[in-house]
């Protein structure tokens, strides 16, 4: 294992961080251009402290890429790994049956067709949607300035994604800040822009459609028959397993709340709070022809705190909106594929460690 040590090696190791964070190519062709140069005088003195520090700013599944793990020392790689799972949990690959949304002259409908299946790779994903406090550091660490952590596409128009004051940060907050009492509550009023390019900064990316609906409805194939959940914790709603419109509370709750509507696997919150950002496209059908759509939309999942109907608000249900969209209801949570990265699945209790996070949470 080669060791990286000295003021030299932390800034190779922490060059190393940026540029696995930054995974984007230039129109050219080459790695996209670091944000600004590294400051030796502002880096961590020595490896444990700057572990502590991507850790205490939840990027550990950037720690464990395979360029940056094959560095760190077998003690603080351990603590990396520990970290990544007590926050994610591990859906397993197989298939996941995915409804298709039906769009005719009359009307709007999500039909579950038999051979829809799609088969799924293994993938951490985030137990919670990601909070205020978590979104927080990536404002405090200049995430809305690290130019190669955004689609070059989106750069020149990053700077209109301010909040109330003018701070860029979501669009909610005042000063660059969010309010204390909501600091454990889903991240709100980010575009989907926003959300990837969080989600690139920590090491992981958004879900697509696929993984997210196998997530929540934790599929079971035995003897030739398959069935998947229409709720995360079972086939029939109950009001009191998520935040919804006939929850009667009328805002978003704490990520930490409603642990009896967890899935099988330890997932929070996967239906009602808020939608959750994905990374696929939406696509509409009529009947098995594709609808081109005029301009790009993005799919949402799992429903909000002012969604209407339990029907509207199932594992399979999804609604759209533009990547550009800041809403009062739209969050995320991230995720990572288990082949791009070092880890150990499994060694740890990892819902006892996030029940213990939320337990600490004010």
């Amino acid at each position: 294992m080669n060791i990286i040590a000295g003021a030299a090696g932390m800034r190779l190791l922490w060059q190393r961080i940026s540029e696995a964070a930054s995974p984007l190519r230039s129109p050219g062709g080459g790695p996209s251009p670091l944000a600004a140069s590294v400051v030796v005088a502002d880096l961590p003195n020595d490896q444990a402290a700057l572990v502590d520090q991507m850790i205490r700013s939840h990027r550990s599944a950037l720690l464990l890429r395979p360029q940056l793990a094959e560095d760190l020392k077998p003690g603080l790689l351990r603590l990396a790994i520990d970290s990544l799972q007590a926050s994610n949990s591990l859906v397993s690959a197989g298939r996941v049956r995915l409804s298709r949304w039906q769009v005719d002259a009359e009307a709007r409908s999500e039909t579950l067709e038999p051979n829809d299946c799609v088969e799924v790779e293994a993938v951490f994903l985030a137990r919670r949607t990601i909070t205020n406090q978590q979104f927080q550091a990536f404002v405090d660490q200049g995430g809305y300035r690290n130019k190669s952590l955004w689609h070059a596409s989106i750069w020149p128009s990053v700077k209109e994604f301010v909040d109330r004051t003018g701070t860029p940060s979501p669009c909610f907050w005042s000063e660059g800040r969010h309010t204390a009492t909501e600091a454990e509550h889903p991240v709100v009023g980010i575009s989907w822009f926003e959300a990837e390019a969080y989600a690139r900064w920590i090491g992981m990316r958004l879900p697509t459609d696929a993984e997210w609906v196998r997530a929540a409805c934790t599929p079971i194939e035995t003897d030739g028959t398959f069935a998947q959940r229409k709720y995360p914790w079972g086939d029939s709603f109950s009001p009191d397993r998520a935040n919804l419109w006939t929850s009667t509370i009328g805002h978003t709750v704490s990520s930490c709340e409603y642990a009896s509507g967890d899935t099988i696997t330890g997932l929070r919150q996967m239906v009602g709070n808020v939608w959750e950002w994905t990374s696929s496209n939406l696509q509409l059908w009529n009947g098995d022809q594709p609808i081109e759509l005029n301009e790009p939309m993005k799919s949402l999942r799992g429903g909000a705190f002012d969604s209407y109907l339990d029907t509207r608000a199932t594992c399979q249900v999804r609604s759209a909106d533009t990547p550009l969209a800041r809403r009062h209801n739209i969050g995320f949570r991230c995720a990572v594929s288990q082949r791009d990265i070092i880890t150990a699945a499994g060694q740890t209790n990892v819902v006892t460690s996030e029940q213990a996070i939320c337990e600490a949470s004010p």
